[in-house]
């Protein structure tokens, strides 16, 4: 059976059967973004089942692209996020950082598909995780800082949980603290005349514990109860887990 059949496909970086989400997450991501289209921001939005599974498809089949490459758990990084600010303008004390967890994802608020289901994985992790959620910075990353004002980004990420910091910040400072975590993004142009774009980006989300280390890297195209579902057990082990 392909996976258009069985509602699951495979994780690339492991060859392991992950299932897509199901129509309870589609409405419950949905739900999210309604109350964030009520305060004022549009957010273009299609989830549907078959719409998750198109995007994966797509970003599997970008052709020369890094999108492909999850990094490897146990790997050592730079985990700063050097000059970027939140949604008031202020940067993180990384010194009060260093006794905590990063939750990463990187993406923007205008995503169609994975974005929304990323942050409802990040939302449910929080939540099973209660007590130990204080361990965890939850950070999302907007990689267009051109349409993403700090405005777009604190009400969006506030549809899906709270505790998520949003940080933005100038072009070249995006790119390389995207680097730094391993994600690829690109803006491609569609229409010169009108300047519309897309934003093409990695897909997945980072654990890395205090030492600078990434304990797991969890493919965006998870349902987001398997994305929860693996945080929590990564951050209640304390080891390193494989994607």
């Amino acid at each position: 059976m392909d996976a258009r059949t069985t509602g699951a496909h495979r994780d690339p970086a492991a060859g392991a059967e992950m299932t897509t989400p199901n129509r309870k997450e589609i409405s419950r991501a949905r739900a999210a973004i309604r109350r964030a289209r009520r305060t004022g921001v549009a957010l273009a939005v299609s989830l549907t089942v078959s719409g998750a599974l198109a995007a994966w498809m797509l970003i599997q089949t970008l052709s020369g692209s890094s999108v492909q490459s999850v990094p490897r758990a146990g790997e050592r990084i730079d985990a700063s996020f050097a000059g970027l600010r939140d949604t008031r303008g202020a940067a993180l004390d990384e010194h009060a950082l260093a006794t905590r967890y990063r939750l990463v994802t990187f993406g923007f608020t205008t995503c169609p598909n994975v974005c929304p289901l990323t942050l409802m994985g990040i939302h449910q992790a929080l939540d099973e995780l209660g007590p130990d959620a204080a361990r965890i910075l939850p950070v999302f990353v907007s990689v267009d800082p051109q349409r993403d004002t700090p405005r777009a980004l604190s009400v969006y990420v506030e549809a899906f949980d709270a505790r998520i910091v949003a940080l933005t910040g100038p072009p070249r400072a995006v790119e390389r603290v995207a680097q730094q975590y391993r994600f690829f993004f690109d803006r491609r142009t569609l229409d010169a005349k009108s300047g519309s774009y897309v934003v093409e980006h990695s897909a997945f989300v980072l654990l890395v514990d205090p030492q600078q280390r990434i304990r797991v890297a969890i493919p965006s195209t998870a349902a987001p109860a398997e994305i929860a579902a693996r945080i929590v057990r990564a951050v209640r082990e304390g080891v390193s887990v494989q994607t």
